[in-house]
């Protein structure tokens, strides 16, 4: 029996790793697939044997808490590539612990496929370009430039597009959409996106909250939604939901974002959804003060990189706003909502680039491309 062994660590490679796995089992039928995972593989059917999605973070002084549970994560994980001996090794995302187990699985003679690399190519180092392209047997990039760097760093990569090309599209019509989730509505719809890590939501639901309620005030008629990525991280919005109750639904992202006039998401990969759909949406990015002051000032992320978020990076300007630190709060938030929202000028300028940002991440097909490269190359 083939065995393929997943290291997803966060909700986001939960999510990737199922679409991955779901186009490899049409090539491999018969195959064990097994590892790190949560709740999105164990429904593809993967034997989750570890899942340590709850200890997600962002920055140095946020992840402290986690190190000891990641620690044995990482020691169990070690366990199994030497009990189970598998064909590859299939990191994905979370170098934190996918970096150290590569390491191993070389130690041990197991090969390694890393799909949504480190992404030392853009915040970091060439130190750590090197690391990731030595360390690696595959890189599977899924931003050009981050495969014309590992390549020139001599990393065996290669490059078909971004995955959420196949992953983000909308189940329905917009309008049907917006009946399902919140009946008849006569206002924009806004969606509050606090990302998936306990450490996002817990310091952004609040605020997002507030800036709902200062949006409210200034449009009666507009409405709130909340995508919730499990059952985990819905159980902790909650906690935070007040008199200002906006819809929460697990599991129906694109849905909501697809429904929305706007979205206001925790920095990261929904800022990219929501543009690949058309959808104007605000970044907001907040970390313990010690940990940008170390970001800023001894990391120099600033002066490395223009922007902060990935539709913006890849564009090479300005399309969505950037709330960060002392910016990302209520008021400054509900101001940048209701100046897109009372901007139709401003509103299609966004949706221009947001299709010029479409044809930088590729075709149709960039996951099944991704699963006959694994198959061929790494399970034979």
């Amino acid at each position: 029996m083939k065995k393929i062994m997943l290291s997803a660590g966060e909700v986001s490679g939960d999510v990737h790793g199922t679409y991955l796995v779901r186009e490899l089992k049409k090539l491999l039928p018969d195959a064990y697939f097994f590892g790190m995972g949560s709740e999105k593989l164990l429904a593809e059917g993967v034997d989750v044997k570890v899942d340590i999605a709850r200890r997600g973070t962002i920055g140095i002084l946020e992840a402290l808490p986690n190190v000891i549970p990641v620690y044995f994560a990482y020691l169990k994980m070690v366990s199994l590539l030497k009990s189970e001996k598998p064909d590859v090794l299939l990191l994905i995302d979370s170098q934190g612990i996918n970096m150290p187990l590569a390491k191993a699985a070389k130690k041990l003679g197991v090969k390694t496929v890393y799909y949504i690399a480190p992404q030392e190519w853009l915040w970091g180092t060439a130190k750590g370009i090197n690391k990731v392209s030595s360390a690696i047997d595959l890189i599977i990039s899924i931003f050009e430039k981050e495969h014309e760097i590992y390549k020139q760093a001599g990393g065996n990569t290669v490059y078909f597009g971004h995955p959420l090309i196949d992953i983000v599209k909308a189940g329905k019509p917009r309008d049907e959409l917006r009946q399902e989730y919140l009946g008849n509505v006569s206002g924009p719809v806004i969606s509050l996106c606090p990302g998936s890590r306990p450490q996002e939501i817990k310091g952004l639901m609040p605020i997002l909250l507030r800036a709902g309620e200062a949006i409210k005030k200034q449009i009666p008629a507009a409405s709130f939604i909340i995508p919730a990525a499990s059952t985990d991280t819905i159980k902790l919005i909650f906690k935070f939901i007040g008199d200002f109750r906006p819809k929460a639904i697990i599991g129906q992202t694109d849905d909501i974002l697809a429904a929305s006039d706007l979205a206001i998401c925790a920095s990261g990969t929904i800022n990219l959804e929501a543009s690949l759909l058309g959808i104007p949406n605000i970044m907001v990015y907040n970390l313990s003060p010690l940990t940008y002051l170390i970001g800023k000032y001894i990391l120099k992320i600033g002066e490395k990189l223009p922007y902060f978020s990935m539709p913006n990076l890849l564009l090479g300007e300005k399309a969505i706003p950037e709330l960060v630190m002392q910016d990302a709060n209520p008021q400054t938030i509900a101001k940048e909502a209701l100046s897109i929202l009372q901007d139709p000028f401003r509103q299609q300028k966004m949706q221009a680039q947001f299709e010029a940002l479409r044809q930088k991440l590729g075709q149709p097909g960039v996951i099944a491309k991704c699963a006959k490269k694994i198959a061929a190359n790494f399970v034979k």
